[in-house]
């Protein structure tokens, strides 16, 4: 279909009248790349997102799932107008344009004619099924109207609809084969609009090192479905021709060039250290510079240093070229399966993963270790159990620069092996504390990038506002609160150091910062890491979960207040931050006793956020109960307590409607229904 507004509404028109699912659920999130999360959100921008990919405007319009995200793309492109729509324009409503978004299809004098998806929600408790796809005529000057986006459509020979001058016409056709990237294109909308999938634009493009960085003006080739195509080299011929070579495809050693011998190897000067012996590898069809150091087992940086200025753009090398490689690496040549490979050998181990160099250390004292490639696979090994929030909001640059300092701590104190993991702990915690910003103040006296209170005992305020203290600070107390972090979801973990009222709540950024982690790490879920399910993007709403090993419930349990219990567990609802009832409250009159369940010893006492005044208690075999909201604490951290023994009074503190008892049962580290165990 034409890259044109008209095919934006011609397609929009085939539209009207659907309607949603229950829950927001749509047919049009999945069909847009990278927006299947999005499916039980508001779903006005994803259905724009939708219109350009079958049309095949992913280059002038963004697919984002944000109506905001949408205003701020075209602002900063020049293309946003505060009047004068003409079909084809998005119209953004809102304060700041991210209330709502329509498509222009018509303009008469004051009035314009749009298209738009309604979605559906949830008003006075009962769930109500928005007007779907709709066209109806407004007011231009609409004043919820915050403006209009353009769009830098194409024309068409038949195209009557009314386009921006100069944006088409006298544009030189692409290349046969070829497509150049403009601004604002992505690699899956290009594999959209091209009806390709990643792999084989991938395959078709080997220079292309990251899925997620591609520029504007940057040719590329177009995959044949009879075949790949052959990738043309793009890159200035090497300052050296090397002399004749063997067959194709047989990696050799410089011994095999002419007018040299094993016993003189090529020594390449301008490497740190002692000059080494080097051997060369000749460059087959879809290598990378990483994947050839990933499959001769040696870092990028060295491979870099021992090839200095062999090109001008060391993201384009072809075929035919060579590439120095260290003479002791031990390796069989998977790169080209089919040839073995002659490097000399020895008995240094191959690493599983590429390295990078390692990060400029945040502290003299402590060093970041060399960062390894990862993937969104490696680092969410977990599906979120809540909706993911934030994931793309651009970040300011001290933002990104706290993001990585907290990165760089976690590979301090975790090493290579689990550091990464520990740093999307670590991120996404401080993004919900304070959206990655080192903040001077907050609640009480809360400071820094995790909100860390020097009352608590977290250190001064001028330490914990430095972000590098207060991100080793978060992982040393990982490590000693935690030792089993690693087996535990993302929230848990975070919640054992924060002790948050609002304990799931990093959960929402655990995509934000597994993929600022992938960044950071140099890792990508191109062909070169591993596979990227795109099911992670996809939250499942949290549902109450059986541990896999728990306490048997016995009669040796016993209820905290004499009342019969209300809002029970699991029970769904926007007031809680998991989405769902964590435990089951007991209305009470305020001051009513309030007895421990079991026995067991007092672990935790006092403020907690939204729970309140509170009080936790470690019973045996992995069990902890909590009483929250409480309005007096008659126990100390440290003291032993039997099933019975008064320890507070019901109350209405923190996060709370009237006076009432909230009891939680924690079954290694799972939140299960206490009804279970008072019950017997």
């Amino acid at each position: 279909m034409a890259n044109t507004a008209r095919s934006m509404i011609e397609k929009a028109r085939t539209q009207l009248g659907y309607r949603e699912g229950r829950n927001n659920h749509t047919k049009y999130p999945p069909e847009v790349p990278g927006l299947a999360w999005a499916q039980n959100q508001p779903w006005c921008q994803t259905w724009i997102s939708w219109l350009a990919v079958k049309t095949g405007n992913t280059d002038v319009v963004p697919l984002t799932a944000s109506c905001l995200a949408c205003t701020n793309w075209f602002k900063q492109r020049k293309q946003f107008h505060r009047s004068g729509p003409r079909p084809g324009d998005l119209v953004m409503y809102g304060p700041s344009g991210g209330t709502h978004v329509d498509l222009v299809t018509e303009v008469s004098g004051t009035k314009i004619k749009v298209i738009g998806g309604n979605t559906g929600g949830t008003f006075g408790g009962a769930y109500y099924n928005g007007n779907g796809v709709y066209e109806k005529w407004t007011e231009a000057g609409n004043p919820k109207i915050h403006g209009f986006a353009r769009p830098s459509y194409k024309t068409a020979p038949n195209d009557q609809t009314t386009v921006l001058p100069g944006v088409g016409g006298g544009q030189k056709p692409p290349v046969k084969g070829k497509i150049t990237v403009k601004r604002g294109m992505t690699l899956l909308g290009i594999c959209a609009l091209l009806g390709v999938t990643l792999g084989e634009m991938l395959t078709a493009n080997p220079q292309v090192k990251d899925a997620d960085l591609i520029r504007e003006g940057q040719e590329l080739n177009i995959p044949d479905k009879k075949g790949v195509t052959t990738p043309k080299s793009t890159a200035a011929t090497p300052r050296s021709t090397p002399p004749a070579e063997p067959d194709k495809g047989t990696p050799v050693t410089e011994s095999q060039a002419p007018a040299r011998t094993q016993q003189n190897p090529t020594v390449k000067p301008g490497v740190s250290g002692t000059d080494r012996a080097t051997t060369r590898y000749k460059v087959q069809r879809g290598d990378t510079l990483s994947g050839i150091a990933v499959k001769h087992g040696v870092s990028l940086k060295a491979l870099m240093d021992l090839n200095t200025d062999r090109w001008p753009d060391p993201n384009l090398i072809h075929s035919g070229q060579h590439v120095h490689l260290p003479g002791d690496v031990r390796v069989p040549d998977t790169v080209n399966k089919s040839v073995p490979c002659s490097c000399k050998t020895n008995n240094s181990p191959k690493p599983s993963k590429p390295v990078r160099p390692a990060p400029v250390p945040s502290t003299p004292s402590t060093p970041a270790p060399e960062t390894v490639s990862v993937s969104l696979a490696d680092v969410m090994p977990f599906k979120p159990p809540v909706v993911q929030r934030g994931w793309d909001r651009p970040l300011t640059a001290d933002e990104r620069a706290n993001a990585r300092v907290i990165y760089d701590q976690a590979l301090v104190a975790f090493g290579r092996q689990d550091g990464p993991r520990a740093a999307v702990i670590g991120i996404a915690t401080a993004y919900q504390e304070s959206r990655l910003r080192n903040l001077p103040g907050g609640h009480l006296d809360s400071a820094g990038l995790f909100q860390q209170r020097p009352s608590q005992g977290w250190g001064t305020h001028a330490q914990v506002t430095d972000p590098v203290y207060a991100a080793t600070k978060f992982f040393t107390t990982l490590k000693q609160a935690a030792p089993d972090w690693k087996s535990m979801l993302l929230w848990e973990a975070s919640h054992k150091v924060q002790r948050s009222g609002s304990p799931m709540a990093p959960a929402t950024f655990e995509l934000a910062a597994a993929k600022l982690v992938v960044e950071f790490s140099g890792g990508s879920s191109g062909r070169h890491a591993k596979p990227y399910d795109p099911a992670k993007d996809q939250p499942i709403a949290p549902a109450p979960q059986t541990p896999a090993e728990t306490v048997a419930p016995s009669s040796g349990w016993v209820t905290p207040v004499s009342t019969e219990p209300a809002t029970a567990f699991g029970t769904k609802g926007s007031m809680w931050a998991s989405g769902q009832h964590t435990g089951t409250d007991f209305p009470a009159p305020q001051g009513t006793p309030v007895v421990a369940a079991g026995a067991g010893k007092v672990v935790e006492t006092g403020w907690a956020g939204a729970y309140g005044q509170s009080v936790v208690i470690e019973h045996d075999g992995g069990v902890r109960t909590r009483y929250a909201h409480l309005s007096a604490i008659g126990v100390s951290v440290g003291q032993t307590v039997q099933a019975g023994d008064a320890i507070g009074a019901v109350g209405s503190t923190g996060n709370s409607t009237g006076p009432h008892l909230h009891l939680e049962f924690i079954v290694n580290g799972v939140a299960v229904d206490p009804m279970t165990y008072l019950r017997g």
